[in-house]
């Protein structure tokens, strides 16, 4: 049995029961949610000896739960305990960082977030790092061109579909869902504004926001309307008033849902998630087109991996185009049914953490037992953040004098 530490460190997800993900995400950010998923198949498989290290207060699927007061405190204490692997976020503190070579551990980093240049500098030339595992095909592209390459591989993001109850089946309301935290990087000030020209499309369009400013942190100083905190919600709220400051009929703010939120895509007609497509992801379209709904979005990064262009959602080249495109769907009803039924198919058969489980148990028994990781090719969206430049660097590489040649994130940190 294969022995492996976590390190769990979401603070959204404080006092929060997590011991059940199949049950849905009670409401916490995605990487959070993708740790309980992946902690329970590991658990179920019976081939692992799982102790969770955790900072907050939190219930989770695993073998041992330990309550750390830091990160860099779970991870001193999980050398203590004689534990040889860990897996855990990038995105970790300085003091984490600084420590990495002086606490004997074997390192495996989920990359939930895309990586800063100090962390490819420091993954790449760290020994304990031994994996760093993208969740999807495209954030492992992206860093082909690096030689962090040589550390890194992927596992899809997984996902269990809630009840076959909540398929929408054919549309019926020209209802556009937003799902998403309302902060700066998730973009939805971009649908805002243009959610009139939209409107002037389709008259009787109607817009379901779901998330709010706190879903990361939950002391953010808020907006008048209690959205998001005040300079955004005033940037993106600007697109949703009429001309005398009334929010415009038809627009609808959730805010943090749980399990609720299927209800709401039952009568939805096109999601959308993050119109500048900067996810490394994009758990939300999965959980949108897990109930019949197509999504739109940007082809660009990660979201190429939860939402199948042209046959579960339609994704757009540029911005220019967001609004034609989720017109489109909203207009042609039978080909939003046709893509809402094979996005219902793709979301619920491709993400199970059951199927996952033989990926994450051979990274880590990798990563234990310090193996070199393979490349693997790329073969689809050669044009998704100039991989084809990318490739060629990555056979530059190969040749032992040529490993100098600096990768397209090495030049663009300058």
């Amino acid at each position: 049995m294969q022995k492996l530490a976590v390190l769990f460190h979401e603070p959204e997800a404080q006092q929060h029961n997590l011991s059940r993900p199949e049950l849905g995400n009670p409401g916490v950010g995605g990487t959070a949610f993708c740790f309980a998923l992946i902690l329970q198949a590991l658990t179920a498989s019976g081939k692992t000896e799982l102790t969770v290290y955790s900072v907050q207060d939190v219930k989770l699927p695993c073998d041992t739960l330990i309550r750390v007061d830091s990160a860099l405190d779970g991870l001193r204490k999980a050398a203590e305990d004689g534990q040889h692997t860990i897996l855990l976020r990038n995105h970790q503190e300085e003091a984490v960082y600084a420590l990495l070579d002086r606490i004997d551990l074997r390192y495996v980093f989920w990359m939930h977030n895309r990586l800063t240049y100090q962390e490819i500098q420091l993954f790449r030339e760290t020994p304990q790092v031994k994996r760093v595992v993208a969740v999807g095909r495209e954030m492992y592209d992206l860093y082909i061109d690096d030689l962090i390459c040589d550390k890194m591989d992927f596992v899809i993001n997984p996902f269990i579909p809630p009840s076959e109850k909540y398929l929408r089946g054919d549309v019926k309301e020209k209802r556009v869902t937003y799902v998403g935290s309302l902060i700066p990087d998730k973009n939805f000030h971009i649908l805002a504004a243009f959610w009139k020209e939209i409107l002037a499309q389709v008259p009787e369009a109607t817009l379901h926001v779901i998330g709010n400013g706190r879903l990361y942190d939950a002391d953010a100083q808020m907006g008048p309307y209690g959205y998001a905190e005040q300079s955004y919600e005033e940037q993106f709220m600007a697109g949703l008033k009429d001309a005398n400051g009334n929010v415009l009929p038809g627009v609808v703010f959730h805010g943090i849902l749980g399990t609720e939120k299927y209800e709401v895509f039952q009568d939805t007609a096109v999601g959308i998630i993050n119109p500048l497509g900067t996810e490394t992801f994009g758990l939300a379209a999965v959980e949108m087109e897990a109930c019949g709904v197509p999504v739109v979005c940007r082809r660009k990064n990660g979201l190429c991996d939860a939402v199948k262009d042209k046959e579960t959602g339609l994704l757009y080249p540029e911005i220019s185009e967001l609004v034609p495109t989720l017109v489109r769907l909203l207009k042609d009803e039978t080909l939003n049914n046709n893509m809402g039924k094979a996005a219902a198919v793709f979301a619920r058969n491709t993400f199970l953490p059951d199927k996952l489980c033989a990926q994450w148990l051979r990274v880590l028994r990798e990563a234990d037992e310090s193996r070199p990781a393979a490349y693997y090719k790329p073969r689809e969206n050669l044009d998704n953040n100039g991989k084809k430049i990318r490739m060629i660097l990555h056979e530059i590489h190969r040749v032992p004098f040529l490993r100098w040649v600096p990768s397209v994130h090495d030049i663009q940190k300058k």
